[in-house]
């Protein structure tokens, strides 16, 4: 048994074992089979505190490195159960079995791609999913956002400061976006829109060249009368009579994440499927948990909990409040 088992090994898990190893607690990061999260998907970063250019895998790399050399066990298996019933917890990882006093859930999420033929040769070349990781190395290209929602809206902002023409691409007539995020997005002179179209598939060898798409009904927002109208609007190379080629050398995907809490049972969730993350505070109104459940013991960080802000740096200091936490609650049983 150890003090704390570590579900997950982006910056939040990995963070969390670094703190948890120095504060003298033996420690265990259950990693998975594909280790690092989100940024394992990332080509170049620039906005990671200390390192002005890294590429993705190699800051997660780092990271690693550094949490082994303190002498944390890593094990690259996939949890598939996580017993909250009695204590201490288990958490079974394929063929393996891990006893815990606590437990640390730092699970992520994982963007809800497009499922079109291309994507996972383009990941990281042209398609991306963060627009303030990756807006920088589409300064003055043309680019697209597809979704509908506020995160698209984000999107589309933080690209537009830097992209010379945004095109935005719902699959609907209205944006399900807050009304206030709309009007923001749409009084900005470089992004247009294009509504009741689907993304079919992106094109490219080695890196994003164009979009295909497929539009059937023309959107009275539109401003034109016909398919064939449409696609000359947008400098398009008509393929069918409702698919089409929209030429970008950018295209950032915002439909929604995907949180990784489907195997944890007995654990609260909010609506959208995150982990619920409690406040507690002393006798005297003063912050004592930040990142606890509502199973006393696990305690969560990262975006498997923020649906917000989505940021390693962010995810880096959850994790580091997830084992403050969990070092106090340790030596609050003791007493």
């Amino acid at each position: 048994m150890v003090d704390v088992v570590i579900i997950g090994s982006g910056p939040a898990g990995l963070t969390a074992a670094i703190y948890c190893q120095r504060f003298g607690l033996s420690t265990v990061v259950i990693a998975g089979r594909k280790w690092g999260g989100q940024l394992m998907l990332t080509t170049d970063v620039e906005n990671y505190p200390g390192f002005r250019h890294i590429l993705g895998p190699e800051l997660m790399q780092k990271m690693r490195d550094q949490t082994k050399d303190l002498g944390v066990e890593i094990v690259d298996l996939s949890v598939t159960k996580l017993d909250t019933s009695k204590k201490p917890f288990l958490v079974t990882a394929e063929d393996k079995t891990f006893e815990g006093k606590t437990v640390i859930i730092a699970t992520g999420a994982d963007t809800k791609w497009l499922g079109v033929p291309n994507e996972g040769k383009l990941r990281g070349h042209g398609l991306s999913s963060c627009a303030p990781c990756d807006a920088f190395f589409f300064k003055g290209k043309p680019v697209a956002v597809v979704g509908g929602g506020d995160s698209a809206m984000e999107e589309a902002q933080v690209i537009a400061k830097v992209a010379s023409d945004v095109i935005l691409i719902h699959r609907r007539d209205e944006f399900r976006a807050q009304k206030a995020m709309i009007d923001k997005v749409m009084s900005l002179k470089n992004i247009r829109v294009l509504y009741n179209t689907q993304v079919m598939d992106v094109i490219g060898d080695t890196t994003l060249t164009g979009v295909l798409l497929d539009t059937r009904v023309i959107s009275p927002k539109q401003g034109v009368a016909s398919f064939d109208e449409l696609v000359v609007a947008f400098s398009g190379v008509k393929k069918t009579n409702t698919q089409w080629e929209l030429p970008r050398l950018g295209l950032f995907v915002a439909i929604g994440l995907v949180p990784n809490t489907q195997i944890f049972q007995g654990l609260e969730l909010d609506s959208h499927g995150y982990v619920k993350r409690y406040e507690e505070k002393d006798e005297n109104g003063v912050l004592k948990y930040f990142t606890k459940t509502n199973v006393p013991g696990v305690f969560t960080a990262g975006d498997v909990h923020d649906a917000r802000y989505k940021q390693a740096v962010t995810a880096a200091g959850f994790g580091c409040m997830a084992a403050l936490d969990v070092q106090r609650w340790l030596a609050e049983q003791e007493k």
